[in-house]
C-alpha cells in the first residue's frame, strides 16, 4: 500500500496529470476528445470533437477492387524516363488485359502520360490483340474499353498540381487543359476529382471543381489528426465546401482511409509471383472491417489495388485478382461480403443512394499544413525546395498567360486562319506550365535529371510563347516556321521577353536585342518595339534594349523623340533603358530607326550617359525614386533598418541549421529542430545532475564513501538555514534560467560544426567538464541536499521546454553576426543598394521608376548545404497571417504551440501581416513566429534523406534570386498592387513598318464599337471603351447581350456550363466577381450620335 503520507505530498497526484497530459496530447494513444485548453503539441488547427456515435457495423459488405496505377509526370525519373521506362507497357498491357476479360475493371489519373501515349501510339495498330483485333488502334481499343465502363479516366486535370504552390489562374488552366485533351483523344470527359498523391489540400479545390461540372473528388493525404477525426466519426466521405468562396457549390469527397498503394506487399505481383489465395482474402477481410466503420454505414468498401507505376505485369496481377474474386464465392467466412472489381465512378454511384438519403458532414477548411507522423513531420520543406524552378514556373506562367490575352485581344479584329496554328502552339505552353505545377515539379522533390528536364520544358514554352504573341501582333505567312524554329532555340532569341525577368542563369533573356541585321552604323532599317499590357490598368514600365548602332535614334508613334534614361557603350553595342507608359489593355511602341528619317531625334551615341553614380561602402544608404525616399542602416547581425515615411521595416537573412546526423530535414520534411537542441540539454543536464549528486555525497554522504572524507567544497550558508520554500524557489530560478541559457546559448552562438559534433558524441568533454565543475561548486557552496538538487535538475528540463516552445524565433540564427556595408548605385532608371552577407548570399534593395512605392528586396542565395534560408522582415504588431493565391485572401494563424515547421504555409503570389504586405513573384513559404515579425523560406539543400519516395538527397547548388516586393504605403490595396506586380507587360522587336499605335491591338469585332474589357464590381459591371467613355450594364444585360467571350483573366471555370458543354470560344453563361476581368464581343449596334443603342437605353 501507499503511505499516507505518499499521498498527501501530492506527488502521485503530480505524476498522474503529467501522464494524462501526455497521453491527451495524442490522440491516437487515446481515443478521447482533448480539451480545448489543453496545448496542441504540433497541431496547427483548432481541437475536434469526438463524441459522437458510432453508426452499427452493416451486416453485408461490398468489396470493391480498384485496379489503378499512380504515375508521377517525373519524380525519380524525368517524364519521358518513366514513360519509356514503365508507363508505356502498363498502359499498353492494362488494355490487352481488360480486353480479354469484360469483368475487369482499370482506373487512370494521370492525363499527361495518356496524352503521350495517344501522340506516340494512339493511331498505330496494337499488334497484340488476338484475331482481327491486332488491326485496331489503341486509340480505338482504349475508347472501346471506356464506352463499356471497363476502364475509366479519373481527374481530368491534365497533371495533379500542388494545391498550395498553384495560383488561381494555373489551376484553371490545368483543369482546361485536361478537359481539352480528354475530348481532342478521347472524345470523353469525367466528374470524379483525383488529386490522391498531393501534400495537402486546399479549399480552392472545390471551388474550381465544382463549377467545372464534377460531381465527386477523391483526395488521398490528410494530417493524421485530421484523419483521425474524420475516421472516428465515419465521416470520411464528406461535403467540402470552400468558406472563402461565397456562392460556391459544395463536393462530395471520398478521403481515403489510408495510403493509395497496396494493401501490403503480397499484392504487389510487379515484384512476387506468389497468389496465396487464403492469406489474401484474409488481408482483404481485415481491411474491410478496418476501413467500413471510418465511413457512413453504407456497406461499401473501397480497396486501392496499385501504386505508383504498378501493372507493369498486368497478366499476372489481373490472373491472381481474378482467382481471388472467383475464391471468395466458395469461402464459408465470405458469406457477408462480396468481392468485386470496380471502377470509381461505379464504387460511388454504390455509395450515392445512403448518402442521398442521410445528412453528410460539411467541411469549409482546407488540409493544411499536410503532417503524416506525429512528433514535427511536417511536409514544409517543399515550400523552400528549388526555388529556381518555382521562379522558372511563375515567369513561365506570366509570358503564357499575357500571350493568351494578346492572342484574344487580337482575334477579335477578325478571324484568320493563322489562329488555329497560334492556338495549338499555344496549348503545349500551356501543357508545359501544367507539367511545371506537378506536385514533384514546382515543389522540387525531384532528382537533377527529372529537374533539368523541368527547367528545359519551361524554357521551351516561354521561347514558343514569345513567338506567338510575335505572330498575333504581325501576322505573318510562314507563322509555322517561325513558332517551329522557337522549340529547337539553343539560346534566347532576343527579339521579344518579360520586362520582369531577372534570370540568374541566362542574363540575355533580360533584355531586348535590335538584331545586326536591322541596324547597324552603315545601315539601319530600324526596328518597332512593342510593349504590351494585359492589365486594367495603365502601367509604366522599363525597357531594356541592346542596340548595334550608335547613329540609331529613339522615337515614338508620333514621331516624337523619346529620352532614354540611360545608354551605355558596351563592347561593340549601345544599352539603352528607357520608360514606356502603356495603356490599360493596350500596347505603345517605340522605333528604333534612321537619322536620316528622324532629323530632329538625338542618336544614341550622342546620349551616352555615364555609368551610375556609385557611392563607396557604409553602414548607411539613401535610395530615391520617383518623389519616394527610403533610408537603410545597417545593424548588428546583418539586420538592415528600412526608414520611409515614418514607417520602419527590419530585414534580415537568417538560416535554420539542419543536422544529418539527429531528425534529419529532407526534401520533404523540414523539422523544428527541437531535438537536436534537446540533445544539446540531455549532455547539459546529465552533467549538471552528476555535479550536483557529487556535491550532495561530499557534504552527506561522506562516511560512506572513505576516499571522498577529505575533499572540502568552499561553502556559504546561502539555503542551508533558511526556508525549505525559499531554498527549493533559490533551486528552481538557478535551473530554470540555466536550462533556457544552455538551449539560446547552442541554437546562437555554438558554432555550427561544434553542434554536429556534440550531437555525434565528438568532443562532447568541452560542454560536460565545464557543466559538471560549475554544478559541483554551486551545488557545495549553496549546500543543496537532494532535494534541491533535484528540484534544479527538474527546473532545467521545464526551462528548456518553455524556451524551445515560446523562443521559436530564435531557433535560428543570423547568417552574420556582423553590419552590412553598403554599396550604393543611382540611376535614373533604379536606386540600388547592394550588401555581401556571407560568401554565398548577398541581399539588394532596388527602388525602380515604373514602381517607386514597392522597395524590392532581393536575396541571391547559393545555399551550402544542411541550411534553410529565410529572409526575415519585422514591422508592427499584426499577428494574422493573410495569403493570396488570385481568387481569394486566405486567413492563417498557427498555435503558439505548433514546431517551427508546422507554422510555414505557401504564399503563391502575397503575404499580408498587419500593415506590411510583401508580394512575391515566385511562390515561397511564408510563417509568423511572434507579432509583427514575418519570415519567408527562400532556398534549402539537404545531405540528408527523409525517405519520403525520393531516393537521392535533395543536393541543391543551382542559385537562386528571390525578390520581395515590399509595399511601403500602409493603405494601399494589396490585391491591386499585386495584379501590377504579377501582370508585367511584353516587349517584342517587329519589323518597322509594324502598325504600333496605342491601341491597335484592341478594336472589337464589331463595328464602330472598340471594348477594352469588362471588371465586375459587386452587381454591375464597368465597360471601358476606347472613346474614353464608360456606362454600367446590369450582368443581366450583359449575359442577354454576349455572343461569346474570349478568355484574357478570366477563366472557364466561371462559366456555369458544364463541362461537356464548353468550348474554347463560346460559353451560355458568364459569371464576374469583384476583380475578375475578360473580353466580351456584345451583339450591339453603336449610334454614332447616342453612343449607345436604343436597345440599351431601353434597358
Amino acid at each position: 500500500m501507499v503511505s499516507r503520507r505518499y499521498l498527501r505530498s501530492g506527488k502521485t497526484l503530480v505524476l498522474a496529470a503529467v501522464t494524462l497530459a501526455v497521453l491527451w496530447s495524442n490522440p491516437q494513444v487515446l481515443p478521447v476528445n482533448k480539451p480545448s485548453w489543453m496545448p496542441r503539441f504540433g497541431e496547427p488547427g483548432p481541437p475536434t470533437d469526438r463524441q459522437q456515435p458510432q453508426e452499427p457495423l452493416p451486416r453485408n459488405l461490398t468489396l470493391h477492387l480498384l485496379p489503378h496505377s499512380h504515375s508521377d509526370i517525373g519524380w525519380n525519373l524525368s517524364f519521358e524516363g518513366y514513360y519509356h521506362t514503365s508507363v508505356r507497357q502498363v498502359l499498353r498491357r492494362a488494355s490487352a488485359e481488360l480486353w480479354s476479360d469484360r469483368a475487369r475493371r482499370f482506373t487512370w489519373g494521370d492525363l499527361a502520360f495518356l496524352d503521350m501515349w495517344m501522340e506516340d501510339e494512339g493511331d498505330t495498330a496494337n499488334g497484340v490483340l488476338a484475331g482481327a483485333d491486332a488491326a485496331l488502334t489503341w486509340r480505338q481499343v482504349l475508347k472501346e474499353l471506356m464506352l463499356r465502363g471497363q476502364w475509366e479516366v479519373v481527374g481530368g486535370t491534365y497533371v495533379s498540381p500542388d494545391e498550395g504552390l498553384t495560383t488561381w489562374w494555373a489551376h484553371n488552366t490545368i483543369v482546361d487543359a485536361g478537359h481539352r485533351t480528354l475530348a481532342t483523344q478521347l472524345n470523353a470527359t469525367t466528374r470524379v476529382g483525383w488529386q490522391i498523391d498531393n501534400f495537402g489540400h486546399h479549399n480552392t479545390v472545390p471551388h474550381v471543381l465544382s463549377n467545372t461540372g464534377y460531381s465527386w473528388l477523391v483526395l488521398g493525404r490528410m494530417a493524421y489528426r485530421d484523419l483521425y477525426d474524420f475516421a472516428s466519426k465515419s465521416t470520411l466521405q464528406f461535403e467540402w465546401r470552400s468558406s472563402e468562396h461565397e456562392g460556391t457549390n459544395g463536393l462530395r469527397t471520398h478521403f481515403l482511409a489510408e495510403h493509395y498503394g497496396l494493401p501490403s506487399t503480397a499484392f504487389d505481383f510487379d515484384h512476387t509471383n506468389v497468389c496465396d489465395e487464403d492469406v489474401l482474402l484474409g488481408e482483404l477481410q481485415q481491411l474491410a472491417r478496418r476501413h467500413v466503420r471510418q465511413y457512413p454505414a453504407h456497406g461499401h468498401v473501397l480497396i486501392m489495388m496499385g501504386d505508383d507505376f504498378r501493372f507493369v505485369r498486368a497478366a499476372r496481377a489481373f490472373g491472381c485478382l481474378d482467382r481471388l474474386i472467383s475464391a471468395s464465392r466458395k469461402h464459408e467466412s465470405w458469406r457477408d461480403m462480396k468481392l468485386q472489381y470496380s471502377t470509381m465512378t461505379e464504387y460511388l454511384d454504390s455509395v450515392q443512394p445512403h448518402l442521398d438519403a442521410h445528412a453528410m458532414r460539411v467541411h469549409g477548411g482546407d488540409f493544411y499544413p499536410y503532417q503524416d507522423k506525429p512528433v514535427e513531420q511536417y511536409w514544409s520543406g517543399i515550400l523552400g525546395s528549388r526555388p529556381y524552378l518555382k521562379w522558372l514556373v511563375r515567369d513561365t506562367e506570366q509570358i503564357v498567360q499575357h500571350v493568351e490575352a494578346l492572342v484574344a485581344m487580337q482575334r477579335m479584329r477578325g478571324t484568320r486562319a493563322a489562329w488555329s496554328t497560334l492556338e495549338l502552339h499555344l496549348e503545349f505552353c500551356r501543357k508545359q506550365v501544367a507539367i511545371g505545377y506537378h506536385h514533384d515539379a514546382i515543389t522540387g522533390t525531384c532528382t537533377d535529371d527529372a529537374f533539368a528536364d523541368y527547367v528545359e520544358r519551361l524554357r521551351t514554352a516561354a521561347r514558343v510563347a514569345l513567338r506567338i504573341g510575335h505572330v498575333a501582333l504581325q501576322p505573318v505567312d510562314d507563322a509555322e516556321q517561325q513558332i517551329s524554329a522557337a522549340y529547337n532555340a539553343d539560346q534566347h532569341i532576343g527579339s521579344a521577353y518579360n520586362t520582369a525577368t531577372r534570370d540568374v542563369d541566362n542574363a540575355a533573356r533580360d533584355w531586348l536585342e535590335i538584331a545586326p541585321a536591322q541596324c547597324t552604323d552603315s545601315a539601319c532599317v530600324g526596328a518597332a518595339v512593342v510593349v504590351t499590357n494585359t492589365l486594367l490598368a495603365a502601367q509604366d514600365v522599363v525597357v531594356r534594349l541592346r542596340v548595334h548602332s550608335g547613329s540609331a535614334v529613339l522615337v515614338d508613334e508620333t514621331g516624337v523623340a523619346v529620352q532614354p534614361v540611360h545608354v551605355q557603350a558596351v563592347d561593340s553595342a549601345y544599352s539603352v533603358e528607357f520608360v514606356v507608359s502603356v495603356p490599360a489593355l493596350g500596347a505603345r511602341g517605340v522605333v528604333v530607326g534612321n537619322r536620316t528619317l528622324y532629323a530632329d531625334a538625338p542618336m544614341l551615341r550622342d546620349q551616352i550617359i555615364t555609368a551610375a553614380q556609385i557611392e563607396q561602402t557604409s553602414l548607411r544608404a539613401e535610395l530615391h525614386q520617383g518623389g519616394v525616399h527610403v533610408r537603410l542602416r545597417s545593424e548588428r547581425n546583418g539586420v538592415v533598418r528600412i526608414e520611409s515615411g515614418g514607417r520602419v521595416v527590419r530585414h534580415q537573412m537568417r538560416s535554420y541549421f539542419t543536422n544529418p546526423y539527429v531528425q534529419s530535414s529532407g526534401a520533404y520534411i523540414m523539422h523544428s529542430f527541437n531535438l537536436m537542441y534537446s540533445i544539446v540539454f540531455w549532455i547539459f543536464g546529465g552533467m549538471l545532475a552528476s555535479g550536483l549528486a557529487l556535491a550532495w555525497l561530499v557534504h552527506v554522504g561522506t562516511r560512506h564513501i572513505l576516499w571522498l572524507r577529505h575533499v572540502r567544497v568552499p561553502c556559504s550558508p546561502i539555503g542551508a538555514n533558511g526556508t525549505s520554500t525559499a531554498g527549493s524557489v533559490v533551486a528552481a530560478a538557478i535551473g530554470s534560467v540555466c536550462g533556457a541559457i544552455s538551449v539560446l546559448y547552442a541554437a546562437q552562438k555554438v558554432s555550427v560544426d561544434r553542434l554536429d559534433d556534440w550531437t555525434r558524441g565528438h568532443g562532447v568533454f568541452l560542454l560536460a567538464a565545464p557543466v559538471f565543475c560549475a554544478a559541483y561548486v554551486v551545488g557545495g557552496a549553496l549546500r543543496w541536499r537532494k532535494r534541491r538538487a533535484c528540484v534544479c535538475v527538474a527546473s532545467t528540463a521545464v526551462g528548456v521546454f518553455l524556451a524551445l516552445a515560446l523562443g521559436r524565433a530564435w531557433q535560428s540564427r543570423a547568417m552574420t553576426f556582423r553590419s552590412l556595408q553598403f554599396t550604393v548605385e543611382h540611376s535614373d532608371v533604379c536606386s540600388t543598394a547592394r550588401a555581401q552577407v556571407t560568401e554565398g548570399t548577398s541581399v539588394e534593395f532596388r527602388l525602380c521608376a515604373d514602381t517607386p512605392y514597392l522597395l524590392q528586396a532581393s536575396t541571391l542565395v547559393h545555399a551550402p548545404n544542411n541550411r534553410e534560408i529565410i529572409a526575415r522582415l519585422q514591422h508592427g504588431r499584426g499577428r494574422t497571417l493573410e495569403l493570396f493565391d488570385g481568387a481569394s485572401m486566405r486567413q492563417r494563424r498557427a498555435s503558439m504551440w505548433t514546431p517551427v515547421s508546422g507554422t510555414f504555409y505557401p504564399a503563391p503570389l502575397l503575404a499580408r501581416l498587419g500593415e506590411l504586405s510583401v508580394h512575391v513573384r515566385q511562390p515561397v513559404g511564408v510563417s509568423s513566429l511572434s507579432a509583427g515579425m514575418l519570415d519567408v523560406l527562400v532556398h534549402r539543400s539537404m545531405t540528408a534523406n527523409d525517405f519520403r519516395g525520393l531516393k537521392r538527397p535533395l543536393i541543391d547548388k543551382h542559385p537562386a534570386r528571390a525578390t520581395l516586393f515590399v509595399d511601403l504605403r500602409p493603405d494601399a490595396d494589396p490585391v491591386a498592387v499585386n495584379n501590377r506586380v504579377n501582370t508585367p507587360p511584353l516587349a517584342f522587336v517587329l519589323p518597322p513598318h509594324a502598325n504600333i499605335s496605342p491601341h491597335s491591338a484592341l478594336h472589337s469585332a464589331v463595328p464602330h464599337l472598340s471594348l477594352v474589357g469588362i471588371r465586375a464590381e459587386s452587381d454591375s459591371v464597368d465597360m471601358r471603351l476606347l472613346a474614353h467613355r464608360s456606362t454600367d450594364i446590369s450582368m443581366h444585360e450583359l449575359l442577354r447581350n454576349t455572343a461569346g467571350a474570349v478568355r484574357v483573366h478570366g477563366d472557364w471555370s466561371l462559366c456555369n456550363v458544364s463541362a461537356v458543354q464548353r468550348t474554347e470560344t463560346q460559353a451560355s453563361h458568364v459569371h464576374l466577381r469583384g476583380g475578375e476581368q475578360a473580353l466580351f464581343r456584345l451583339q450591339v449596334d453603336y449610334d454614332r450620335s447616342s453612343g449607345l443603342s436604343e436597345k440599351q437605353h431601353k434597358n
